[in-house]
């Protein structure tokens, strides 16, 4: 997959980045650490953005540990090997779900964020 564009889009009060292999793809997703709501990755045609828990998304991407989705979103782990360990659980929209999750892995926005990422 393409590596996002480092281009940094103000959203209101919102910081958006560009991800080309998103293109044409609109959506939401929560994030659920074991069952509790802790934020909503919203995609608009290539452009994401991250924010307060929904109460309804197309899907939910459920981890056990938040630890394990930090580490997923700094591409530090594959969510394909982590869905077979059951690290990773995703309900309702599943194209969006692993494709939004693998492009965020895969364009490492957060990488140089995460503690112990070079």
């Amino acid at each position: 997959m393409e590596r996002g564009k480092d281009k940094r889009v103000q959203a209101g009060q919102v910081t958006s980045l560009e991800l080309p292999a998103l293109a044409g793809l609109s959506g939401t997703l929560r994030i659920d650490v074991k069952d509790k709501p802790v934020g909503t990755v919203h995609v608009e045609n290539g452009r994401v953005w991250a924010g307060s828990p929904a109460d309804k998304a197309d899907a939910v991407a459920t981890v056990q540990e938040r630890s394990d989705f930090e580490k997923l979103l700094a591409g530090e782990l594959n969510p394909v090997v982590a869905a077979i360990q059951g690290r990773l659980v995703f309900q309702g929209n599943p194209e969006l779900a692993t494709r939004l999750v693998a492009a965020l892995n895969a364009a490492k926005p957060f990488a140089k964020s995460h503690p112990g990422s070079a």
